[in-house]
């Protein structure tokens, strides 16, 4: 392996995205993405990669196991564990009150007074879907829902859906037109009183 290749290994570590690693690894931002899918494929680059993500697990102590944790807090927390709430309030537990999976779904909290004095209390968790979506990636459930096909329905209806959606404005523009005909043609006959 040459000295851009471990260039681009280590660019890729920055990035995870092959292209923008190639940019910053010196090759011609043209054909980047060319080249980075080609690295990609080379079994030297591949083990170069894999043996500097696992050093860096090392080091950091951040491990799969402990990735999948933290996304299962995030995808599966309760807001009836983190607020309490009845008819006439709404009460944020106590710290000690939650688990470390409680309070590692909480995005931030913020609080404002009023002008009264009243406190308002904002508390928002992490994006859920978000959270379920990288869970299944990882745990290589998306494919097991259909992959290639499933997308490729997606983008058909959604493709149905725009069609449609600039069908209807078409029309509504159209029936805007003989609108303004109707009335332009309404006003310029004269009254007979």
């Amino acid at each position: 392996m040459n000295r851009r290749m471990q260039l681009f290994v280590n660019e890729y570590l920055v990035t995870m995205n092959a292209s923008e690693a190639a940019r910053r690894a010196g090759y011609k931002p043209h054909y980047a993405g060319l080249r980075g899918y080609q690295l990609m494929r080379r079994p030297d680059v591949q083990v170069a990669i894999r043996d500097a993500m696992d050093a860096r697990a090392k080091r950091t102590g951040i491990d799969s196991d402990r990735v999948i944790d933290e996304l299962a807090a995030i995808a599966f927390s309760d807001m009836r564990k983190i607020l309490d709430w009845g008819t006439y309030h709404v009460r944020l537990q106590p710290a000690e009150t939650m688990t470390e999976a409680d309070r590692a779904a909480i995005k931030s909290i913020s609080v404002r007074i009023g002008k009264r004095g009243c406190g308002h209390v904002r508390v928002r968790l992490h994006d859920k879907f978000a959270a379920l979506a990288m869970l299944m990636r990882h745990l290589g459930m998306d494919n097991a829902l259909g992959g290639k096909a499933a997308r490729a329905k997606l983008a058909r209806k959604l493709s149905d859906r725009v069609r449609q959606s600039f069908d209807r404005a078409d029309r509504m523009r159209a029936v805007g037109v003989l609108g303004r005909v109707r009335l332009a043609a309404k006003r310029a006959t004269p009254v007979d009183g």
